[in-house]
């Protein structure tokens, strides 16, 4: 799981390989669900901040993958 793995940037998400991208737009887009459904189930996680940044991060993900295909 990407708990210990930190929010990547940008310049870090465009030096990575298109199918590494796709890689890692699916292991947030993973523990995303994960953390939503835990908070559902009622129950509480470490730090609520980390959903924040779960999707701040699969945008810039989707961001640099729609650029790469429009050129």
């Amino acid at each position: 799981m990407l708990s210990n793995m930190a929010i990547i940037r940008m310049n870090e998400i465009r030096k990575l390989k298109p199918e590494q991208r796709e890689a890692r737009l699916k292991q947030y887009r993973r523990e995303l669900m994960d953390l939503r459904a835990m908070l559902s189930a009622g129950g509480s996680i470490d730090n609520p901040g980390k959903i924040k940044a779960i999707r701040k991060t699969i945008a810039r993900l989707i961001t640099v993958k729609n650029e790469s295909s429009s050129n």
